[in-house]
Order: structure tokens, then C-alpha cells, then sequence
């Protein structure tokens, strides 16, 4: 039983009005059971577009609040869920994450402003379509092959693979072999350049920007998800991503090994904890202007393996920053979340 309330932080999601907490599959009763140890009332929110009025008087009352919703949901986007956030964070509410932070670290622009860091790759940034349909063709002409990825987005929407046919010019008639991220089975198909460049131009509305990245060669070694908690790394989980492995589709489907969430001092992974730690989340934040305990209180960072050092060492290539709905996350670092927004809300109780 938890002790007396200490404080009330608002848990918010897109879901059915009425629900008590997230959909049980999504891994936050460890969360709940962590703010009932340090006296916290939980609050559940959850969001509806139709319902902006109701949330916004819900939130008036609380000290603070947690938002788990995707970019794009549904068929939704987070445009309301950002406005009402933004409007309540003005007022002096702990938010986590802000709307201002995920604008600076939690779209994949951060990919390029990110880098000249050891996590960065060759990367290019596209702020109009008309750019992208300009510079991109030369970047793919260099290249060969790289994946193009719009500013905002979840789960793989608006990740493509892009490999440039046998043609000696790039021009929009030129055939090139495109693959969906969402496809999962390692399909392709072959466009013309020009038509990939007309499809990418809807994701500027939304998300903003496009940037492309060099393809790393050993994807099909897996991705390592690293879970933070402002610069602490809270867990890992060795995940599996297929959507753009080139994969034959006659042959059985590919059975990756199972994902696991670990603790975040499993010996073969602290190599990269000690590297994020010590030096790539700390130089990202003074690079985006926040201090560390602005960064959100659960987040995570997606790295791809970048090719072995001279050692034969691994090195590692960030692939996206998620920090608009991070779930699930190791129970083992519910605690630790939950005590950095409890005190980020007390914090803002004495501003």
C-alpha cells in the first residue's frame, strides 16, 4: 500500500474515455507501482481529439503530467495533443515530454544536427520538397543507396530504403528499387525517381523535414534500443528490425531471435553505455541548448551497428531518438522514472 499522497502526475494517452490506465500490453504497471511507493497519485488521462476541453480541465489540478502518444496514430497526429501540451507546460505544469524538447531531440532531424557526435553517420536534411527534388538525386547518385526518413513519424512510417538502378544519370525517369520500412517482409518495388520524389512530398506537411542516411550494412545484426531516464541509462532491449532487410520472399519467413528487456549493466552492452553516458547525451544536450534533467524522464535511442573498428571493436550509428511514446520500457527502471518526475515536479513547485 502506498504512502500519503505526495503529489498528483497525470498519465496520458490516446485511448478510450473512461479507460483507467494504458492497454496492459504496453509495460507501465511497473510505473504505477513505482509513484504508489513514493506517494504519487496517479491520474489517468486518456486523449481524444474530440475531447480537448475535458482533458485540459483534468489537467488543471496536477502537478504534472507523463504523455504516451505516437506522432501518427490511428490515422491521428499529435497536432492537438502538442497544442494543449505547449498551453499547460506556459502555465507552469511539468511535462515530460515536452512538445519544445521533442521538437529539438525527438524528430529525426536530429540525426543531422546530431552528426559530427561518435553516434553520427552521413546525413542530409531536406526542409522544402522542393529541396529534396533538387539535392537528393546527387546525394543518391554518390551513394547508391541510402534510407530516407520523414522528420516525424512511429513504428516505421515514412522510412525508405532507396537504391538508384543501373542507369548512368540520375534524372526523375530514372528507375530506382524503393522499400517500405512498414512492409516488414522485405518487399520492393521499382518507380522512377521522380515519382518517389512526389510521394515523400506530403511528409513535409507534417513532420517538416526529411533527412536521408547512409544504409548500414549490418542491419540484419539487429538494432539496440538504450532506455534513458534524462542522461541515465535505464535498460536496453535488443531489438530486430526486418522492414528494410533484403530478404527473398519464397524462401520461409525470417524468425528473429526474441526481444528481451535487460537490465543496464548487462556486461555486453556497456561499451555503449559508458560512450552515451559519459559523452554522446551530454554533448547533444549542450549541442540543443537543454540541460540534462530537461531531457524527458523516459526516452530512447535506437543504435544500428556501424562498422567494427580497427580492433574488430563494434561501433554504433544512431537510427532514431523516440521520446513521444515510450512504451514499453524495462520495468527495471520504473523506479528511477518515476522519482525524476516526481522531483521535476517539485522542482516547478518552487519556481
Amino acid at each position: 500500500m502506498g504512502r500519503a499522497a505526495s503529489g498528483r502526475i497525470g498519465v496520458l494517452w490516446r485511448g478510450e474515455w473512461g479507460d483507467s490506465r494504458p492497454n496492459e500490453s504496453r509495460g507501465l504497471d511497473a510505473l504505477f507501482e513505482a509513484f504508489d511507493e513514493l506517494g504519487v497519485e496517479v491520474v489517468p488521462l486518456p486523449f481524444d481529439d474530440t475531447r480537448v476541453d475535458e482533458v485540459r480541465a483534468q489537467l488543471e489540478g496536477l502537478d504534472g503530467v507523463l504523455v504516451w502518444v505516437n506522432p501518427i496514430q490511428d490515422g491521428a497526429n499529435r497536432k492537438n495533443v502538442d497544442l494543449l501540451l505547449r498551453e499547460v507546460s506556459k502555465r507552469g505544469l511539468f511535462v515530460s515530454a515536452d512538445p519544445a524538447v521533442i521538437m529539438k531531440m525527438g524528430t529525426k532531424e536530429v540525426l543531422y544536427t546530431t552528426r559530427q557526435l561518435g553516434w553520427g553517420s552521413d546525413t542530409n536534411l531536406y526542409r522544402t520538397p522542393r529541396e529534396f527534388a533538387e539535392r537528393f538525386p546527387v546525394r543518391l547518385a554518390s551513394h547508391g543507396r541510402l534510407v530516407v526518413k520523414q522528420g516525424r513519424g512511429n513504428g516505421g512510417n515514412g522510412v525508405w530504403k532507396v537504391e538508384l538502378g543501373e542507369d548512368l544519370g540520375v534524372t526523375r525517369e530514372s528507375a530506382v528499387r524503393i522499400q517500405n520500412a512498414l512492409a516488414r517482409a522485405g518487399t520492393s518495388e521499382e518507380a522512377s525517381l521522380g515519382k518517389f520524389l512526389d510521394r515523400c512530398g506530403e511528409y513535409f506537411e507534417w513532420s517538416g523535414v526529411i533527412v536521408d542516411q547512409v544504409f548500414q550494412e549490418r542491419l540484419g545484426e539487429g538494432m539496440l534500443r538504450c532506455y534513458f531516464s534524462h542522461g541515465e541509462v535505464i535498460g536496453f532491449c535488443h531489438q530486430w528490425p526486418r522492414g528494410l532487410l533484403d530478404l527473398d520472399p519464397s524462401a520461409p519467413p525470417l524468425e528473429p531471435p526474441r526481444s528481451v528487456m535487460e537490465a543496464p549493466d548487462v556486461p555486453e552492452y556497456l561499451p555503449l553505455r559508458r560512450l552515451a553516458e559519459s559523452e554522446w547525451v551530454p554533448q547533444m544536450a549542450h549541442l540543443l541548448g537543454l540541460e540534462l534533467t530537461a531531457l524527458p524522464v523516459v526516452w530512447d535511442a535506437d543504435f544500428l551497428y556501424g562498422p567494427r573498428d580497427a580492433l574488430g571493436n563494434d561501433t554504433y550509428v544512431l537510427c532514431e531518438i523516440n521520446v513521444s511514446a515510450v512504451w514499453p520500457f524495462p520495468p527495471m527502471g520504473a523506479s528511477t522514472v518515476a522519482a525524476n518526475a516526481l522531483a521535476r515536479t517539485n522542482d516547478r513547485r518552487v519556481q
